[in-house]
């Protein structure tokens, strides 16, 4: 039988068949169709490996295969040449439109400059690290990236310009490789088909060798980064994992023995040490810390966000281990002391963000999708700064924190997140934490590159952070470590006994003993200490290092024992930028206090609002968008309006003005996760930004409390960090949009105190209080009204018109004058006979039931609230003094509602001039009905409110 396949001419790269007379044929003898070039060569090497010339490629193929096959192979060798399929598909050629595929963040990415290597890298282990993560990651390539290696020249040892250069070579061969699956005989039916609906095998193939090698050329880069490790950063490293095992040691022993409290009682505190996890500190090793850098530089400096027991992390970028005892120990000095000297105390959690430390959280998600915003306000504006989000297992089956990584590898965010595998969440093993094969793969479903490491060893966190830093700072997105690794004590300090047994045998723990010798015997510091001597560095030198960080761990002991503990009223300070909260002492003078009734703001009936039918009059939706585009046109590169559907419209429509003034680039589509808009706007605000994040319906915030709660509203308190974003939350009835959407949802976010909450009822304060929000350093929720929007010719749901002559002057004449209206109630409807204290768009049922009452003699002071939080107290209840009579009018539900909240207040200084009992109107304790009829029998009307008037005054 003759042998038979596809030549691929040397001179113009045209692709022919070639036939030999028999199998025992080893010359090949051809003249070129295309350029006429003749060729001669043989098929087979010998078995000194000369033979067949390289510049000919030859391709074999089974000689039972007919000559319309080959030829066929030949013609797709040749399209593909001529429309350079070598250049990697990382994008739909539609990019931006509904066809678009995901992009493919880091595609075709090398590394551009070579690493010196200390002493020269062996080939053997480069190899063997290489084919070690492809069995991890891509175990099917594992004969393809083994035969590639072997098929180029590759020195024993290689340098790092040698080694460079190999990768480039390597990588590309592997690519080449690939590239030959669909244009074998046997397979070429697959290059047409579609794998999965609007994708080609050819394309989708395509797609995954692009991924593949991207992840190819990051383990050639980390192996090419650790080979660049010196011995003065190794005994840069010991020092810190000494450090970070003495502090922790220190931090056990103040737990078991206490400081004295002023009470005369004994305290601890609380912590989470890191033992055998010390490795973490070579991480700082790779990145620009803050404290390197001049004051003015320091936004560019690298941001880590660790987790709770990464204090190693913490100490490596600067801070210092009276900081961490201080932070542990609640004491006056502490970084938690809301950016007020002398107030510490308030958090328990380590951190300094001037340092580009964000401290950690309990909630265990916020960190690491803060920091996603963080990075997100470095890549829009332009600020070259890398981040870097570890995060324990039991974090990783957080929603929040997969929607923070898939939010990450969408947009290409320069981020970097690590997971570590201690082994064990509190008490959950890790049977019960994750069905994935690794915890890598959960990185991988995120299209983000991703890989394992040995926990024990630093200078596998420097490789692969530095390899990270590069990939992200290039402009190529998010990655993932994995690290294998173990906590070798319990959850916090309190938890050692149940975990690993107590000295007494009760309780005996229930740590695997196998599992703990296994990793107690890879401890990393006496590990590396035995690495550093046998590198050369001498016992003398490392029992100084050792010697020197006793010492000032201990003088830091001594500093937090003489510290000063906080002192209790310093706790009300910087709940928010205009708002300190009440002290037990002031809600009791003012209630112990009398005080007489002011003057009427407004005469009887008397309206301070006004409304138009003027052509250039605006609806309350109208002055929204134009607030929102005001914003834009005055924060310029610092505004990011993020949501779901925002680059098209946006809910309602209220984008479209924002691209009409020329804004598009200002829009940002999120993922449909209202956890990460929230988390990623808190981060952007950190990171230089004012983001104007929405929340499409009131009912959906709920998927967004934590962010919102337990983060956005504690960050000034807990650390004094300013937070400039606004939330826009639609909500409200007459939309006929049932349960979830028209939720009203103020009780809900009241009771946490940080947000300021605003509820605008007419356009002038939509426009007025929006403005105002974002000049704020505080998150602001901006509650608008739905049903007040005038998207049905201008009427609101309740069939009327509140437009208005929006008058644009005196909110920017405030803000220039240090004012705000902000936390300031307004009497728009004067009265003497009974007092409604409402917003939003009870305001409206309020005034059509006060007219109502007016025909029949009773005259209703309205105070329209405007902000919830700030609460202005003093104006309702200098209106309940004059009137005596109260109705509170709110359309969330009646229970828990933030209506008793306002009533309790009002009457604790106004109980003895009352002619009535106090009352709060409220909606149906039903969730919010969907049709027309149920939900206006739900929702609070003006005959409803007119039947309490008249109770009230009867």
């Amino acid at each position: 039988m003759p042998r038979v396949g596809i030549w691929r001419c040397p001179e113009c790269g045209l692709h022919q068949i070639w036939k030999t007379r028999s199998d025992k044929s080893n010359k090949l003898d051809r003249k070129c169709s295309g350029c006429g070039k003749r060729v001669r060569t043989t098929l087979d090497r010998s078995s000194t490996g000369k033979g067949r010339s390289r510049n000919v490629e030859i391709w074999e193929r089974d000689s039972k295969l007919n000559a319309e096959d080959l030829e066929e192979e030949a013609q797709r060798r040749n399209i593909g040449a001529s429309e350079d399929s070598s250049k990697p598909i990382d994008e739909s050629p539609n990019e931006g439109f509904q066809t678009s595929m995901p992009k493919i963040w880091g595609v075709g990415w090398m590394p551009k400059d070579a690493l010196m290597f200390p002493t020269r890298a062996t080939s053997r282990m480069a190899k063997k690290s290489l084919l070690e993560f492809v069995a991890e990651r891509h175990d099917g390539h594992l004969h393809t990236v083994s035969d590639c290696w072997d098929s180029l020249e590759c020195k024993e040892k290689m340098n790092g310009e040698e080694f460079h250069e190999f990768s480039h070579k390597l990588v590309k061969k592997i690519g080449e490789c690939l590239l030959e699956r669909t244009l074998e005989p046997n397979l070429s039916g697959l290059a047409k088909s579609e794998i999965i609906p609007m994708r080609s095998g050819e394309l989708f193939l395509k797609r995954r060798s692009d991924r593949f090698l991207i992840d190819v050329t990051l383990c050639m880069r980390r192996f090419a980064h650790y080979s660049s490790i010196t011995v003065e950063n190794r005994v840069q490293w010991q020092r810190r994992m000494i450090r970070t095992r003495l502090v922790d040691e220190e931090l056990k022993d103040l737990f078991a023995t206490g400081l004295p409290t002023p009470d005369g009682g004994s305290f601890g505190g609380k912590g989470f040490r890191s033992t055998w996890q010390e490795g973490v500190v070579a991480c700082a090793t790779a990145m620009t810390r803050a404290i390197d850098l001049p004051e003015e530089q320091r936004e560019n400096a690298d941001i880590v966000a660790p987790m709770i027991r990464d204090m190693g992390l913490a100490l490596a970028m600067g801070q210092t281990p009276i900081e961490v005892f201080s932070a542990q120990m609640g004491k006056a000095e502490s970084y938690m002391d809301g950016g007020i000297e002398g107030s510490g105390g308030r958090d328990l959690h380590i951190g300094n963000w001037e340092k580009g430390i964000l401290p950690p959280t309990a909630p265990l998600p916020i960190a690491s999708a803060t920091t996603t915003g963080v990075a997100l306000a470095a890549s829009r504006l332009g600020v070259k700064r890398f981040h870097l989000a570890p995060v324990g297992e039991g974090c990783s089956s957080s929603g929040e924190f997969w929607e923070a990584m898939n939010f990450a590898g969408v947009r290409g965010l320069p981020i970097c997140f690590m997971i570590q595998n201690n082994q064990i969440a509190l008490d959950t093993f890790n049977s019960a934490q994750s069905g994935a094969e690794t915890f890598g793969d959960k990185g991988h479903a995120m299209g983000i590159p991703s890989w394992t490491i040995d926990g024990s060893d630093p200078g596998l966190f420097f490789a692969s952070t530095a390899v990270a830093r590069e990939f992200a700072t290039d402009g190529c997105g998010a990655t993932l470590i994995h690290v294998e690794t173990m906590r070798g004590c319990g959850h916090a300090h309190h938890h050692d006994d149940l975990y690993l047994g107590a000295a007494s045998g009760n309780p005996p723990g229930y740590v695997d003993r196998e599992l703990l010798r296994y990793w107690s015997e890879k401890d990393p510091l006496p590990n590396h200490r035995e690495l550093l001597i046998k590198l050369g560095v001498g016992e003398h030198r490392l029992n100084r290092i050792q010697k020197e960080e006793e010492s000032g761990v201990q003088l830091a002991r001594k500093q937090l024992e003489k510290m000063e503990w906080p002192e209790g009223n310093s706790v009300v300070r910087g709940v928010t930028s205009i708002t300190d909260a009440i002290s037990h002492e002031k809600q009791l003078r003012r209630i112990d206090g009398s005080r007489d009734s002011s003057a009427p703001v407004l005469s009887s009936g008397e309206l301070a609002i006004e409304f138009s039918d003027a052509p250039n009059s605006w609806t309350y939706s109208r002055a929204i968008q134009n607030a929102m585009a005001a914003l834009a046109d005055q924060f310029g590169d610092q505004m990011v309006f993020m949501g779901e559907d925002m680059e098209v419209a946006g809910a309602f429509g209220m984008n479209l003005g924002l691209k009409a003034r020329g804004h598009e680039s200002k829009l940002l589509d999120m993922p449909l996760s209202e956890a990460i808009i929230i988390h990623s706007a808190t981060g952007a605000a950190l990171g230089g930004m004012r983001p104007l994040a929405e929340i499409q319906f009131g009912g959906f915030a709920s998927l967004a409390m934590n962010p919102l709660v337990n983060n956005a509203a504690q960050l000034r308190w807990r650390w004094g960090a300013e937070v400039p974003m606004t939330v826009r939350i639609p909500l409200g009835a007459k939309t006929r949009s049932g349960p979830f959407h028209a939720n009203m949802i103020e009780s809900w976010l009241t009771n946490d105190p940080g947000l300021v909450i605003v509820a605008p009822s007419n356009p002038q304060d939509a426009y007025d209080l929006l403005i105002e929000s974002h000049h704020l350093p505080d998150p602001v929720v901006y509650l608008e009204h739905i049903g007040l929007y005038g998207l049905r010719g201008g009427i609101t749901g309740w069939g009327k018109s509140i437009n208005q002559i929006v008058d644009t002057g005196p909110v920017m004449n405030r803000l220039q004058n240090n004012g705000s209206s902000i936390g300031k109630a307004r009497v728009i409807r004067g009265g003497g006979d009974v007092t409604i204290v409402t917003w939003g768009a009870m305001v409206h049922v309020a005034l059509d039931a006060a007219e109502k009452a007016s025909r029949k003699g009773v005259e209703v002071e309205i105070v329209d609230l405007r902000t919830l939080v700030p609460f202005d107290s003093e104006t309702c209840i200098n209106s309940v003094l004059r009137t005596g009579r109260l109705i509170v009018l709110q359309e969330s539900q009646w229970t828990g509602g933030f209506g008793h909240t306002v009533s309790s207040r009002i009457v604790e200084e106004s109980f003895w001039r009352m002619e009535s009992p106090p009352v709060v109107i409220g909606a149906l304790d039903t969730p919010v009905p969907f049709s027309p009829t149920l939900e206006d029998h739900t929702i609070p009307s003006s005959e409803v409110v007119s039947r309490h008037i008249e109770r009230a005054c009867t």
